[in-house]
């Protein structure tokens, strides 16, 4: 069997499809010996960095990260040229092909009346169009929550039935006794995501300031890009120069090793986002036995934490009174982290996803 994976967002920024897809296949090579893996994108050397080079892997140099282009030109070549039986892509297909299609949909949050406001129209319209069909043609829909399994059934009118579950989960740095750690604050609580409205950076911050949490000699570490303008985040950032200080640490580019560090040391771990199709971090700080608090809306209800580690985003109020809870208080969720860390697991995911793929070709 041939399965062609459209690898372009390993020549961008980090994202969430870009971790799930590393995690997923450095998972299914290894147990799928007898298929053959070819993975496109325009940094070939990177792909082998991520992936490794196995017998059975072929990495192919897409020659432009145009998007047009390699969903109408390059893919389909590539597709007739080396017979590729499955192509899976996040999101969007290649229009017109002659396999079958994997289609990875993560969210569809910019759909929702309650969420549209924090996506830009235009990228709304085109995302519609493409996401919908995308989905419609997939020969095996997949997707990474029950939250996200719901809406897509239900805004697109596709069958449950007919959509399947593989969530994300907790890479290997994040067991690595043995990984280099760096230099951190002594004392601080630690949020990871990129900047933007829906991800709630506000309201976080907000409850740090109001809580004076400088004064108890703790800062506020933020990691992530900012990727879509947020001018009351910035807004609120600037009023309370005098009060954050230098208490507030904001982090764009860190390496993997940092990023652990930077889990391993928090005080305390809090996701505060208003809207996920997933939400892996929190997952992330439970690997390592962190104190977490997470907003208990859309996908992070699937992790069914207990009311002790979750909050409404949007009641700054609770949100403080739950900081304060954790940061005093000693409790043991090991046993509850070790239960959940079981279902997010690649080599479980990639297994149940091989029987996917089994079970469909046998049937096509």
């Amino acid at each position: 069997m041939n399965i062609l994976i459209d690898a372009h967002v390993f020549d961008s920024k980090y994202q969430g499809t870009r971790s799930h897809l590393k995690g997923l296949y450095s998972a299914l090579i290894p147990i799928c010996k007898n298929w053959n893996f070819f993975f496109a994108a325009t940094d070939v050397e990177n792909l082998k960095a991520e992936f490794g080079e196995f017998d059975h892997v072929t990495f192919l140099k897409l020659k432009k990260q145009n998007k047009v282009f390699r969903l109408i030109n390059e893919l389909p070549k590539i597709i007739k040229k080396y017979n590729i039986d499955y192509s899976h892509f996040q999101y969007t297909i290649v229009p017109i092909s002659k396999c079958r299609y994997i289609v990875t949909i993560h969210d569809i949050l910019f759909e929702q009346k309650e969420f549209k406001h924090y996506f830009p129209l235009k990228g709304r319209i085109i995302n519609h169009l493409l996401h919908k069909f995308s989905a419609k043609k997939a020969d095996i829909l997949l997707t990474v929550s029950e939250f996200s399994k719901i809406k897509i059934s239900e805004l697109y009118s596709i069958s449950s039935d007919s959509i399947y579950v593989t969530p994300n989960a907790v890479n290997d740095e994040f067991y690595n006794t043995e990984i280099p750690q760096i230099d951190t604050p002594s004392k601080y609580i630690l949020y990871v995501s990129r900047i933007e409205p829906r991800k709630n950076h506000l309201n976080l911050l907000k409850a740090f300031v109001e809580l004076k949490l400088k004064d108890k000699g703790y800062k506020l570490v933020f990691i992530g890009k900012s990727d879509i303008a947020y001018p009351e985040y910035e807004a609120y950032k600037n009023s309370y120069k005098e009060e954050l200080g230098e208490s507030l640490v904001c982090i764009e580019n860190i390496n993997n090793e940092g990023l652990v560090s930077y889990y391993k040391n928090c005080s305390l771990f809090v996701f505060p986002s208003f809207a996920e199709g997933f939400g892996i971090p929190p997952l992330e700080a439970m690997a390592l036995q962190k104190k977490v608090l997470c907003a208990d809306t859309t996908a992070m209800k699937d992790f069914n934490l207990p009311t002790e580690l979750t909050f409404n985003p949007y009641d700054v109020d609770e949100l403080k009174i739950k900081i304060e809870e954790s940061l005093v208080n000693d409790y043991d969720f090991n046993a509850l982290y070790e239960a959940i860390l079981s279902k997010y697991n690649w080599k479980v995911i990639a297994k149940d996803f091989k029987t996917i793929i089994e079970s469909d070709y046998k049937n096509k």
